[in-house]
């Protein structure tokens, strides 16, 4: 009995191999870069966040006539807002977002804005992440605007 190679259908061993060598050498490339790529996003995210964030404090102070607080900690990835002294939110980081050197005056820094929505200090906020990536806020202290920071 012999083989018909005419009628033989599917892939030889070699060819099977030589799909799975090349899709190995293609993931080897492309996952490190799909990493980095998401880690830049949700630092992105988590900047564009803490942009709001602030964005929303300063307007609520002004429209309610209150006091409100952004808190940070160096040692800790998440910030909390406050209105007057009543904890309003936890805002967590992801893992691997975290607080970059120059931040404000740490180890405790709250960013506060009066009832005139205006901010009773200015500085900038960094966010960076474990590829070395920067983004963050920056609020001006006389005028209240807050800037996204980033690419």
């Amino acid at each position: 009995m012999f083989w018909d190679c005419e009628k033989a259908k599917g892939f030889t061993l070699l060819e099977a191999m030589a799909a799975l060598l090349l899709i190995g050498a293609l993931s080897a490339v492309a996952i490190p870069s799909m990493v980095r790529w998401l880690a830049y996003w949700e630092l992105r995210a988590a900047a564009e966040r803490l942009t709001a964030d602030l964005r929303e404090c300063q307007s609520r102070a002004e429209a309610e006539g209150v006091f409100y607080e952004l808190r940070f900690w160096r040692t800790r990835p998440d910030y909390m807002v406050y209105r007057g002294v009543e904890h309003v939110r936890t805002v967590d980081n992801k893992p691997g977002i975290a607080y970059a050197t120059g931040i404000l005056p740490l180890p405790d820094t709250h960013l506060r804005f009066n009832p005139r929505g205006t901010g009773i200090q200015g500085g900038t906020i960094w966010l960076c992440n474990r590829f070395g990536d920067r983004m963050g806020a920056r609020i001006y202290p006389d005028s209240g605007v807050v800037i996204f920071l980033g690419p």
